[in-house]
Parts: structure tokens; sequence; C-alpha cells
């Protein structure tokens, strides 16, 4: 096994790449806009500008990345396209489309032939978008990595309700021992800063990378917002390990900051990839063939489940 392997998460913001053709990068890119566009008639999701993409591709060939986990990819055809056209082939594609409601899913990039024999399972439950997890092999010390997108904060209780039972729900599945959880968590997980709903992920045996290399709170942000009147940089993406799982370096792949709600709109996506480099647990534990529970809710979860409840009954009494 080499010593380390080079780690990043990115929400991709509204990814599709639907081409009806076989395009090679040249001819996709000297298509006239409305060409291009007319390939994907979705009005909700249509596809990305291809600038933005490019710039995507980028940074992850100049990251030179073992694993690349993505949110919001506009399902296997897209991240199957992404890879040919703008990374040369050179990763393997993981993606289930399960679960989301709009259409975008998690998805993961594996670098070919880094992880012979890995595999890649969707979790099941009634999560709004899918949960990945990747059991990477011998060539990684058979490490899981989950890749999430929590619940966003929009709805009649802003997701509140939906994401409590996400978090349990991912916190049961994942193990204590050489795991990563990485993705688009949709709220604050910050030790000491966190919203009460994240208290199940902090109470594993696990740290994030920014947190384990020292990078003080104010300083680590992976989300631009430009709301009405509200302008909000916040850290809403992750990459947690397991305690005997090593972090060697960790940090967030950020430009030039926008000021505005346009500069904003000109970057690849709202969000910033974040990346580590970690060295997974050289006595980790044999894999476990992907069985679908292992752990049973921590009393944190318990507490939040039994809040639940409590306010379940004042309604009904209302």
């Amino acid at each position: 096994m080499e010593s380390s392997l080079n780690i990043a998460s990115f929400n991709a913001e509204n990814f599709y790449l639907l081409l009806d053709a076989d395009y090679s990068r040249e001819e996709l890119e000297a298509l006239d806009e409305d060409d291009y566009l007319a390939m994907n008639s979705s009005i909700f999701n249509p596809n990305k500008e291809r600038g933005k993409i490019a710039e995507i591709a980028r940074t992850i060939l100049e990251g030179d990345f073992d694993l690349v986990g993505l949110c919001e990819v506009g399902g296997m055809e897209t991240l199957a396209a992404f890879n040919r056209l703008y990374l040369g082939g050179a990763y393997d594609c993981f993606l289930h489309e399960e679960n989301s409601r709009r259409g975008i899913y998690v998805g993961a990039l594996a670098k070919k032939g880094r992880f012979p024999g890995a595999r890649a399972r969707n979790m099941e439950g009634d999560f709004s978008r899918n949960l990945l997890r990747l059991d990477l092999g011998p060539a990684a010390s058979n490490l899981e990595v989950f890749v999430v997108h929590l619940k966003s904060q929009y709805g009649e209780d802003k997701g509140l309700e939906q994401r409590i039972w996400e978090v349990e729900r991912l916190c049961s599945l994942v193990g204590e021992k050489n795991c990563v959880i990485m993705g688009d968590f949709n709220g604050i997980a910050i030790r000491g800063e966190e919203q009460f709903e994240y208290a199940p992920i902090l109470a594993l045996p696990f740290r994030d990378v920014l947190e384990a290399v020292g990078i003080p709170p104010e300083k680590r942000r992976t989300h631009y917002y430009f709301g009405r009147g509200e302008v909000s940089f916040a850290q809403l993406d992750y990459i947690f390990c397991s305690n005997d799982v090593e972090v060697l370096d960790a940090g967030v792949l950020e430009g030039e900051i926008p000021i505005n709600r346009e500069q904003r709109d000109l970057l690849p996506s709202d969000h910033l990839m974040i990346r580590a480099s970690v060295r997974p647990s050289a006595s980790a534990p044999e894999p476990n063939c992907l069985e679908p529970e292992r752990r049973c809710l921590h009393i944190g979860s318990l507490l939040l489940r039994a809040l639940r409840s409590v306010r379940e009954k004042i309604h009904s009494l209302a």
C-alpha cells in the first residue's frame, strides 16, 4: 500500500452533462451554446456551463486525487461523460441513481488501477439524496468511505426533521475504524459551534480534517451564499476521518473570494473543494462485506429521537 491517499470532496452544484452523441471534447466545445443546451431540455437541471466543467476538471487533475467524492451530479451518464471528455478516462466512476427527488446524486471518482477490487453500494434508507458507501479494498487497507449529501435547510421546518433522521441513520451505518465520511452536510458541524442535529456525528471517534491540521473555525469555509440581504461564508462540506486514520495534510481549495452574487456566479460552484492527504490504519479490520447496518444508535441519537417524539406530542395537543 502507498503511504498516503490524496482525497477530496466537492459539491459540483447542479452538475449535468447530458449529450445526444459521442462527442470528442473538441467537438463538444465547438458546439454553439444553444445547441449544447438543447441536448438537455430540463428547465430545472440544464447542462452546466462548459467553462465551469473544464475548471472542475482542471482542479481534479492538478490535485492528482486518488479519490474524489462528488455531490449534485446528474446521474451516471453525466459522471461518465465528464470522466471521458474532461479527465481523459483517468478514473473509475461510482454512482447509484437512487433516492434523490431532484435527480442530483452523490458519486465518486477513483483513480484507475489505484484500488483494484473496490466496491460501491447505495445505502438503504429514506434519504433525500443517496448515500454512497465505498470499500476501497486491500490497496487502501480496506478503508471505507461514505459520500453523503444531507438534507438542505429548506422546507417547512428548514429540513430539520429529515436531517435529524439522516444523521441518525448515517451514524448507525459507519464503522469506528478505518473509515472516512465526506460530503455536503448542509449545516455547521464544527466542534463547539455545531448545530444540534450534528451532535451524533461529533460524538463518533472521528475528527474533521481541517480541525486535525489546526485550521481555526473562523477560517474554515466551503460555501458562499449571497441571499436577500444576507451574506454567509460557512463550512458546509466536511471530510471526517476515524481516529485511527492519520491526517497528514488538509485544506480548502479557494481562489479569489467573491464579494457579491455576480462574482460568485462566475465560479464553478457555490461550494469549494475540501481536500486531505490521509494514511489509512495499518491495522485495519477485515472487510465486512458491506452489511447493511453495524452499530446501535448512540446516546446522542437517542436523545434527538426523544426530543422529536416530545415535539410531535406537543403538536398533536395543539
